[in-house]
């Protein structure tokens, strides 16, 4: 099986990439850390590179490899050289609540390891919770660490 680290830019992903990697490690499963571009930046950022000569002849396959080395610098910023193992870097393109789902639904992980942070009830109803949809309609166990 696997862990799932889902990561985000918003917040320091440390924390969560290790605390996934410490239930991998005692589950002895591979640790994948996905991170989601939202569509609309990986779109505007597509187009930005396609305008210049040397990049016209590019695919959007470019962005998902943006978004697969940014999990991967995720992974190296909180773990460095301390991690051994099986340590893999995901990035997709989309909605960053469907994507993360989709990505449950495909991989089946054992642990799903999400950030989340102290919001008022009002708060989530009004800007919405990538961490408490995942919660709400995952059927995998989902570990939260909250933002300290």
């Amino acid at each position: 099986m696997v862990i799932l680290a889902a990561v985000g830019e918003k917040r320091d992903p440390t924390q969560i990439i290790t605390t996934a990697y410490e239930l991998a490690t005692a589950f002895d499963e591979e640790l994948q850390v996905l991170h989601v571009l939202p569509e609309k930046d990986a779109e505007e950022h597509f187009e930005s590179i396609q305008s210049v000569d040397e990049f016209s002849d590019y695919s959007f396959t470019i962005e998902v490899d943006r978004a697969e080395d940014i999990a991967q610098k995720f992974i190296d910023g909180a773990l460095g050289d301390e991690s051994s193992g099986h340590i893999s870097a995901v990035g997709r393109i989309g909605d960053p609540t469907d994507e993360i789902l989709a990505a449950i639904d495909d991989i089946e992980p054992r642990y799903v390891v999400i950030g989340g942070k102290n919001r008022s009830p009002t708060g989530k109803a009004l800007f919405g919770s990538v961490t408490q949809s995942i919660i709400l309609n995952s059927e995998r166990p989902v570990v939260s660490v909250m933002e300290q």
